[in-house]
This record gives C-alpha cells, sequence and structure tokens, in this order.
C-alpha cells in the first residue's frame, strides 16, 4: 500500500554486499523529525529483506527491490514514486545523527533561496569508530565554480527541493561511481546551496578489494567532468584543469585505502594531478597523500596500517581536547560578559 505524501522522503541506496543496511534504517527511524517515509532502493537478489520488511510495525519503510536493474536505475525509478516535498538520500552503509532531519527541514523551511541543504560529515571505520577526520565542506549561495572544481558534497548528507530533480533529471545511470557529483553539477546552475557547519552524518570509510574500483571511478571521472565543461561560460574554462588535478588526488586516494595499496599507481595519480594542476602542490590534500605513499612504500603494510592507527587515535585525543578547550572558553566568555553586565547595571543604580 503506498504511503501518504510527508514532509521528507528519505531514499537509502543499497547493494547486495551491504552488511550495515539495517543498523543505516534505524539511525532514520531515530530521527527527533518524524514526518518522512523511507523508500530502499535495493539491486539484485536479497534473501533477508521482503520477509525483514513485511514484519516491521513502522510503516513509513517501504522496499523498491529491481533485481534486473542496477543501482543507479533502481535510485532514479525510486525517485519518480516518492511523495515528499524533500529528497534526502543515504548510502546503505552510512548513519545519520538523530537531528539531522530536523536541522535541515527547518533551513528549508526558513531560507527560501537554498534548494539543497548539505552538512559536514564524520568518517568513521566498519566498527562505528570515529577516524578523527571530519569533512567540513563549505558550499553556500551560488556554488557552481566552487562544485565544478571538486566535490564538497556528501551524498548521505543531501537533501533537496523534490521539484528541483524534476527540473535537472534524474542521476545519470551510465555513471557507476561519480553519479552524485553530476548531479550537484546540475542542481547548482539552478539552484543555490546551504551548509550546516555540524557533523550530522557518519560516513563509513570502506577498503576495496577489487582493482577495478579505481579504474570505473576514473572513468566516471572523465565522463562526469567532460560532460560538465560542454557548456559552461568562458569564464569557468580554466577551472578544468582543476577537475582533473582534484579527480586524481581522490583516485591516489582509493588506491591507498585498497586492501593491497599498490604505491606506483598511486604515485602515478600524484604525477598526473601536478601534471592537470602544479598549484595543487601547496593544496594540504595533496602534502597529506605523499606522506601518506611515501609512508607506504617504505614500510610493510602491518607497519603502515599500525601506524595510521596511531595517527588516528592522536586525531581522536587531540579534536576530544579542543572540543574541551571550546566549551572551557565558551563558559568563560559567558561569564566574563555576565559579569560586565551586572556591572554596569551596577554603576547605572550608582549614579541613579
Amino acid at each position: 500500500m503506498p504511503l501518504k505524501s510527508s514532509t521528507v522522503s528519505v531514499i537509502i541506496l543499497a547493494s547486495s554486499k551491504n552488511q550495515y543496511l539495517l543498523e543505516t534504517i534505524a539511525s532514520v527511524q531515530q530521527q527527533t523529525f518524524a514526518d518522512f517515509e523511507v523508500l530502499v532502493c535495493h539491486s539484485g537478489c536479497s534473501s533477508y529483506l521482503p520477509e525483514w520488511f513485511e514484519n516491521q510495525k513502522d510503516r513509513r519503510l517501504r522496499l523498491l527491490l529491481e533485481e534486473h536493474l542496477d543501482l543507479i536505475q533502481t535510485l532514479n525509478l525510486g525517485i519518480q514514486e516518492v511523495k515528499g516535498e524533500y529528497v534526502a538520500f543515504l548510502k546503505g552503509d552510512d548513519l545519520w545523527h538523530p537531528d539531522k532531519l530536523q536541522k535541515q527541514v527547518f533551513h528549508l523551511e526558513y531560507r527560501s533561496a537554498a534548494s539543497l541543504v548539505h552538512s559536514w560529515l564524520t568518517v568513521i571505520d566498519e566498527n562505528n569508530k570515529p577516524l578523527g577526520k571530519i569533512l567540513k565542506y563549505q558550499l553556500h549561495g551560488r556554488v557552481e565554480s566552487e562544485i565544478l572544481e571538486r566535490n564538497q558534497i556528501g551524498f548521505s548528507s543531501a537533501i533537496v527541493r523534490r521539484y528541483c530533480l524534476h527540473t535537472v533529471g534524474l542521476f545519470n545511470p551510465s555513471l557507476k561511481t561519480n553519479f552524485d557529483w553530476d548531479m550537484w553539477i546540475r542542481l547548482s546552475r539552478c539552484y543555490q546551496f546551504m551548509t550546516i557547519a555540524e557533523p550530522l552524518v557518519y560516513q563509513r570509510q570502506l577498503e576495496s578489494g577489487v582493482k577495478d574500483n579505481w579504474l570505473n571511478t576514473e572513468k566516471d571521472f572523465q565522463a562526469t567532468i567532460e560532460k560538465a565543461y560542454q557548456d559552461v561560460p568562458d569564464r569557468l574554462l580554466p577551472l578544468k584543469s582543476r577537475s582533473y588535478g582534484y579527480a586524481s588526488l581522490s583516485l591516489a586516494w582509493q588506491v591507498l585505502q585498497n586492501k593491497s595499496p599498490d604505491t606506483a599507481i598511486a604515485y602515478h595519480y600524484c604525477r598526473q594531478a601536478l601534471e592537470h594542476f602544479p598549484r595543487i602542490s601547496f593544496s594540504p590534500e595533496f602534502v597529506r597523500l605523499i606522506v601518506a605513499t611515501a609512508t607506504l612504500h617504505y614500510l610493510k603494510s602491518d607497519r603502515y596500517l599500525y601506524l595510521l592507527s596511531s595517527i588516528q587515535m592522536v586525531r581522536n585525543w587531540l579534536q576530544i581536547a579542543i572540543d574541551k578547550f571550546k566549551m572551557s572558553a565558551h563558559f568563560i566568555l559567558n561569564w566574563m560578559l555576565e559579569e560586565k553586565v551586572r556591572n554596569e547595571k551596577q554603576e547605572t543604580r550608582n549614579e541613579g
């Protein structure tokens, strides 16, 4: 039975190999904002999902299982079926903060100029442990040039007005890895974006065990970039070299996150990034990449993983220390301001 129209339609993109899907669904059900429907788009065979959904008492949940379609085709079919005023996207292995929808819907309701709202993301591992990395993307207003340069919006953080998707069209089914970047580029040409400067999404970082993954990603990067620059204004054409440069950096990181990382291929993508955009060598991302690649090259894999784990622990500790320092500074500042107000009131009474 179809669901009644809800304020938000949550589309969860799931695959047959997804082992975190039920946990992802639970993170949506725990939202403080409750006026939503959930459509799980699943391609391929699934032995347990149909029965699991039938046994659920939460009637907001629905499964779209299409064994004869690929994942992006199923996603597009889901967009055509949902009824919410807003559409939120979520990968089947990521998680949401309980306040995510509430904060995003608030901004969409009271900021009519914003058509897409996204947030920062906290990177976690397979066991939901933070890796000490927060993706602090900042895209406000008209952001076509920024999003052309590189993808700065996490798929699981985006919520968009549904009519915008009807205007720009569905996801490109020929893209298997960068379909979201292509969508954000098209939306940025018509609508304004907004960032919530809080990590409201937990993005899971998973190791890839298939070499073809980054080869397919490279192909999709090229297709996305070439299509994006076909009809841009002349002032944006110089950004094309930056787009290829940052795409090469992303590919290098994907190689290093493979179960069997190949430093030669990572170095290849580093050189490729420099060839496209030499000034990228001054970026923090490039410096970190070079250090990680060199470390992996000179250390054995187990020592490299141990080093990464140690670095992540230190980053977590530093983040906790910084957060505590900010809380203390905020408390002291409030106390000083209150003290100043009390003194001013006392002086006013004395003068009277």
